[in-house]
């Protein structure tokens, strides 16, 4: 079976087989192992010279197994893999994770052949990897990574979910994501993608229910055609966003000493990624700054924002940001102006809206309402400087209230040590997205922004 159920066994398998485990620690097999018991499944090691494994009954081969097996993790050395693979499909394992390394990254021919001839012949079995740490998946907990958890966190459950061509970037990545307010909901390593490729998995999460926006490290697709196709239906039900990875000329060479893979012209894939509407990150920060964004906020009807502060400076920023990455800034309506005069004579009310120096939470809450009340205005930008006297902190919880109902994009920017950061959490659990610096939240919203309009051009959003 192939297509996207097929996929499913990765993420969600009844059984799962680990060959290779281990009970020696601060290996690769133990790790796996060791992560896999966690996550509520029936869990088989494998190794013939070991009877008991971390506790539990070990198998010489996977076809002593007396259970059909949904996933095997195979994590032995290179010239064992074609071997352990066979007997997998030989046994009707519906999916197989080669983590092991040393194949096409290497140039190595000869085991590479043998696990293509494999697949070839026993298609029923879907393969990822070689050269990868697999999958995480934050709902079913199946984690085949061998990411030592005493040196990491996990993410939380989320709607994002991360597909990289990179395993030793995936680990890094999940260990930040872990410290965010957002969380994931799957994790993707595939290595050298001998079978499953990020084609497969961008199908595949393009119809999960609990993936609401798809983020991918990607060096170079495998069949750039497949790409193109599916990320152009699936961008039309979910944003995609991407980080190229081999850019220059320099690090292209680098991506094929990597993964196997070519990371081919930049100006293809950005043309690629234009026709696809796959909105382009310029690096990890945007990446996932953008992703959040796309998952936290309503998406705007334009491309008109609207800044406040209580430093002018800061403002000013600001907006030369938001110009610069192509966005307007909204004029106020007369209503408007004389609303906000009326309430808080001393502020100048253009576009930043300078509350000056000694506003405070109400003078926020005032401003924002009006804001998200013009039409003029399609988001609202909002920043803080916690460290001025008459602000007191604990007192902005009143911006949820301005907020309201109101379908508009609003996001906090504030930078700052401790005490910045401890409310500006504060206000993103209250259900604002925040930021540090105003290029990243300009970024951010840019891409949401190209985001409307690809949908409004469609007609999938009116």
């Amino acid at each position: 079976m192939r297509g996207v159920k097929s996929i499913e066994c990765f993420f969600s398998p009844r059984s799962i087989a680990v060959i290779g485990a281990s009970d020696r620690k601060n290996t690769v097999g133990y790790t796996i192992f060791r992560n896999l018991l966690g996550a509520g499944k029936k869990v088989f090691p494998v190794n013939p010279n070991h009877p008991i494994i971390q506790g539990k009954k070990s198998f010489s081969s996977v076809k002593h197994i007396d259970r059909e097996i949904d996933l095997a993790v195979i994590a032995v050395p290179a010239r064992s893999v074609p071997q352990a693979l066979k007997e997998c499909m030989e046994t009707g394992a519906k999916a197989a994770i080669i983590i092991s390394a040393g194949f096409s990254e290497t140039g190595e021919k000869e085991l590479t052949g043998q696990i293509a001839g494999l697949i070839k012949k026993f298609p029923a079995t879907r393969v990822m990897g070689p050269n990868c740490v697999g999958i995480l998946d934050t709902y079913s907990g199946v984690d085949t990574t061998f990411f030592e958890k005493s040196r990491m966190e996990t993410p939380k459950k989320g709607g994002l979910a991360f597909i990289s061509q990179s395993g030793a970037l995936g680990s890094m990545i999940l260990d930040w994501v872990a410290t965010q307010e957002f969380g994931i909901s799957k994790f993707a390593s595939y290595g050298n993608a001998m079978d499953i490729d990020e084609a497969d998995l961008l199908e595949f999460l393009g119809a999960d229910s609990r993936t609401k926006v798809i983020t991918i490290y990607l060096e170079g697709a495998k069949n750039g055609r497949k790409f193109y196709s599916v990320a152009a239906r699936v961008s039309r039900r979910k944003p995609i966003v991407v980080l190229k990875g081999g850019r220059s000329e320099e690090t292209r060479k680098a991506t094929a000493s990597h993964t196997g893979s070519l990371a081919g012209s930049s100006s293809v894939y950005n043309s690629v990624f234009r026709q696809a509407s796959i909105i382009q990150a310029e690096d990890l920060l945007d990446l996932f700054s953008i992703a959040k964004m796309l998952q936290e906020e309503p998406l705007p009807k334009g491309n008109r924002v609207q800044v406040i502060t209580n430093g002018g400076g800061f403002g000013i920023v600001m907006a030369d940001q938001l110009l610069m990455n192509g966005l307007r800034l909204a004029k106020l309506s007369k209503a408007t102006v004389m609303h906000l005069r009326k309430e808080m004579p001393m502020a100048t009310l253009s576009n930043p809206i300078d509350l000056i120096g000694d506003a405070d939470a109400q003078r926020y809450r005032k401003a924002i309402e009006a804001c998200l009340a013009d039409s003029n205005v399609d988001i609202v930008v909002v920043l803080v400087l916690f460290n001025l006297p008459t602000l007191e902190a604990k007192k902005l919880s009143i911006l949820r209230k301005a907020r309201g109902k109101a379908r508009k994009p609003t996001v906090v920017v504030s930078i700052g040590s401790g005490y910045t950061q401890k409310y500006l959490e504060m206000i993103e659990r209250a259900g604002f997205t925040t930021f540090n610096y105003p290029s990243v939240a300009a970024k951010a919203i840019s891409g949401i922004v190209s985001y409307a309009e690809y949908l409004k051009k469609t007609g999938k959003r009116k």
